[in-house]
């Protein structure tokens, strides 16, 4: 009887070790999977919102200041970014009219809610009355009113072409100017 006790109490015992073992692997395997996780998560860019259709405007009294849209945009909280794609930018003016500025990406940097700056990159297109303007970066800065295209600049309107390299264009007052490498090409009227 005595070793029928025996027997029991180290069966007993090696199915207890067993059983522990098997429980320590599985919390083990649970750890490891939720650093792996972690670590995907991490190497994740600091993204709170992700909106189809991203539409703001500012309005001040009745009128429209400004408005931004973009197909995509990933809000990054923290940040007050917005990174956008096939962005439109559109200020309008006391007068009426409008310049609207759009591009392939950018971003949209914003302090307390309101529109610091944007950065427009890729296949950049300026509508400036009956002028358009063709860039691959540009960027508009709210507080000063101004659009600066840092590279080559061409610009197209219904009797002339110009190139040249860094522009700016001064919204409000509808002046535009490039400093370096211009050149103009005039079509007389027919």
């Amino acid at each position: 009887m005595r070793t029928s006790l025996r027997w029991l109490v180290l069966a007993v015992l090696v199915l207890v070790l067993a059983a522990g073992a098997w429980l320590l692997r599985g919390n083990f395997a649970a750890r490891r999977r939720a650093q792996q996780a972690q670590a995907i998560v991490d190497a994740l860019p600091n993204v709170a919102q992700r909106i189809q259709d991203f539409h703001r405007v500012k309005i001040d009294n009745g009128r429209k200041v400004w408005e931004v849209s973009a197909r995509e945009a990933q809000y990054l909280e923290g940040e007050e970014l917005v990174v956008v794609e096939a962005p439109v930018l559109e200020v309008f003016l006391r007068d009426g009219r409008s310049v609207g500025l759009r591009g392939a990406n950018g971003k949209v940097f914003l302090k307390d809610r309101e529109l610091q700056r944007v950065e427009f990159t890729g296949n950049i297109e300026v509508q400036l009355s009956e002028y358009a303007l063709y860039t691959d970066a540009a960027h508009y800065e709210a507080e000063g009113g101004v659009i600066v295209a840092p590279g080559d600049v061409r610009i197209a309107g219904k009797d002339f072409e110009l190139h040249g390299e860094h522009m700016e264009i001064k919204v409000a007052e509808q002046q535009m100017t490039l400093f370096a490498a211009v050149q103009a090409t005039l079509w007389p009227h027919s």
